[in-house]
């Protein structure tokens, strides 16, 4: 599997960031009773719920790998990059992630947290996406790069990892997801990204970010403290939402 940067274009939430939102979701969920819209006889698996929040971007791991891939695992068909805060996009892909929901809900109860975490990543990237991505190009068009340009496209890669890798020095709850996916059962997302896809993905981010030594930088147009205020912000947003919009239900 490439690094991401030798993918090309990215706009999305850092895989550290995805991780550390599923720890701090699952911590919170733990500590509610609630059950699943299919039955209160299944509960949450941590390996799953962990695995299920690096699955979307496990499509890269994919032969002969396209931009379009990665658009379609993000349930963003139709929605290119640039457009998702354009009248109607959000409202589209909000729709797709519940219609996402009910056709993989006997998936879920096979393997319960993998599908909720997916729609928690497509959760934390449509945020990301309306809330940092813009600072991101702010910052950098003081240095006349806009989103024309591959060469900002590609210092958000770098950065991004930048960024990862000093959250796994300040959070070590990320140590936790790094056991959860070392652990993890084999799985696959239906209809949509293969298992051996997913393991080759799930392999190659412990080896990259877990295992091999990090190159330690200071961002410059991702900024760390608004990242950190970022977390916690979603964090609660989606855990208000899994209840409000019926992807989970109360007693």
């Amino acid at each position: 599997m490439m690094h991401l940067a030798e993918k090309g274009v990215d706009d999305m939430a850092g895989t550290m960031v995805h991780l550390l939102i599923a720890e701090k979701l699952f911590s919170e969920l733990s500590k509610r009773k609630w059950f699943y819209p299919f039955g209160n006889e299944v509960s949450l698996q941590k390996d799953y719920f962990i695995a299920g929040n690096i699955c979307p971007d496990g499509i890269m791991a994919r032969k002969n790998y396209k931009r379009l891939m990665k658009l379609h695992s993000h349930l963003r068909d139709g929605i290119p990059d640039g457009s998702f805060d354009k009248p109607g996009m959000v409202s589209l892909f909000e729709e797709r992630l519940h219609v996402f929901w009910k056709t993989h809900m006997k998936d879920e109860e096979r393997t319960p947290g993998l599908y909720l975490g997916y729609i928690t990543h497509m959760m934390t990237d449509e945020r990301f996406i309306l809330q940092e991505r813009p600072k991101f190009f702010e910052n950098i068009a003081q240095e006349g790069l806009t989103q024309a340009d591959r060469e900002t496209f590609v210092r958000f890669n770098r950065e991004t990892d930048w960024l990862d890798f000093r959250l796994l020095e300040d959070f070590p709850e990320l140590q936790e997801a790094k056991c959860s996916l070392e652990r993890v059962p084999s799985y696959e997302i239906c209809g949509m990204i293969t298992e051996e896809e997913l393991t080759a993905s799930r392999n190659w981010i412990l080896q990259y970010f877990f295992y091999e030594e990090h190159e330690k930088k200071e961002t410059k147009y991702l900024q760390y403290d608004s990242m950190l205020a970022f977390i916690r912000e979603v964090t609660q947003e989606i855990l208000l939402r899994l209840f409000q919009e019926g992807f989970l239900l109360m007693p």
